[in-house]
């Protein structure tokens, strides 16, 4: 069996003093990406998604714990090779238009990471990747004269994919890469990332709120609730039979999607304190919350009766029910 493209171990990230201090961001989180596959991470504000990931793009410093690519832990390699190795995996991110620089012309905004490139492509080569680019994301090679302003916010999304592309990565991590656009860009913008992963075969993390967007695109799907993975599998079987409360929540709450299994109502709409980390971090919330979810945080684990799931709760067979 090959290596999975991308390994996550433990991973934490505190901001200031941690445990009893500022809120961890991230407590333990650990997952593995294929070649080729789209993973999605779902969960509301504050869950740590956008934090998972700057980390796994080597844009911030993890507290604990390993982002391993091709087997290599980025953080344990030298400055030099790390800013070698990032032609492998880029980010987009939320805001196109904060992210593309207004002075700069589409074709060196798009150029920029070509020079993470050993040796350098000269100025005709690097015009010919940047052309292929800009045609990869339905873009015209001509665009690259022009100015950011001159272009609609999907667009600028395109842009900022083209510029992702141009070091032909094997990974892409997406953080909120479709929530602000209008809804028939947002489609624009899926459809190319599918495109991607099924042309060119690149491997998606993609960051997101939406469980409809994660329907959509993705493969497999993890839901966080304050800085841990609480629940993970395929899409459809975590969408149509969740195992977890919170991920019960997360999908009666959204419109898109098939009725699921709904939490009774009498679930207490506060999170509970932020230094609150004893047992289950859910546990505030969740009406099936007993005194063993008080003292012992539940660990992920496999259930029986769903292969390639895990989930992190004491009543996962409660949710689950017969069969």
């Amino acid at each position: 069996m090959t290596a999975p493209l991308l390994e996550v171990r433990n991973l934490a990230r505190d901001y200031g003093g941690g445990r009893g201090g500022a809120p961890r961001a991230l407590d333990g989180v650990s997952f593995v990406l294929e070649a080729g596959t789209i993973l999605g991470l779902v969960g509301e504000s504050g869950s740590g998604k956008s934090t998972l990931a700057r980390l796994v793009a080597a844009l911030d410093r993890p507290t604990a714990g390993h982002v391993l690519l091709d087997g290599d832990d980025l953080f344990a390699l030298p400055g030099r090779a790390l800013v070698r190795r990032r032609r492998d995996f880029q980010m987009v991110f939320q805001d196109p238009y904060g992210a593309l620089d207004p002075r700069q012309r589409v074709g060196r905004i798009v150029a920029e990471p070509l020079h993470l490139l050993a040796p350098r492509p000269g100025r005709a080569e690097r015009a010919a990747l940047v052309a292929a680019a800009l045609e990869a994301v339905g873009l015209r090679a001509g665009d690259a004269g022009r100015f950011p302003h001159a272009f609609s916010g999907g667009q600028r999304q395109r842009i900022a994919i083209a510029r992702a592309l141009v070091t032909r990565p094997r990974l892409l991590v997406a953080d909120e890469a479709v929530s602000a656009l209008d809804l028939s860009v947002q489609a624009q913008v899926l459809n190319l990332i599918l495109d991607l992963r099924d042309r060119d075969g690149i491997a998606v993390l993609f960051i997101t709120h939406d469980l409809g967007v994660v329907d959509a695109v993705c493969d497999r799907v993890g839901v966080m609730y304050r800085g841990r993975i609480v629940e993970a599998g395929p899409v459809a079987a975590v969408r149509d039979r969740p195992f977890h409360p919170y991920t019960a929540l997360l999908a009666a709450a959204e419109p898109t999607i098939p009725p699921v299994p709904r939490v009774p109502t009498s679930a207490p709409p506060l999170a509970g304190d932020a230094a609150d980390w004893a047992g289950c971090v859910f546990r505030p919330r969740c009406p099936l919350a007993t005194g063993r979810c008080r003292a012992e945080a539940p660990l992920p684990r496999a259930l029986p009766a769903a292969p390639g799931r895990s989930v992190a709760c004491h009543h996962a067979e409660a949710m689950a029910g017969p069969g």
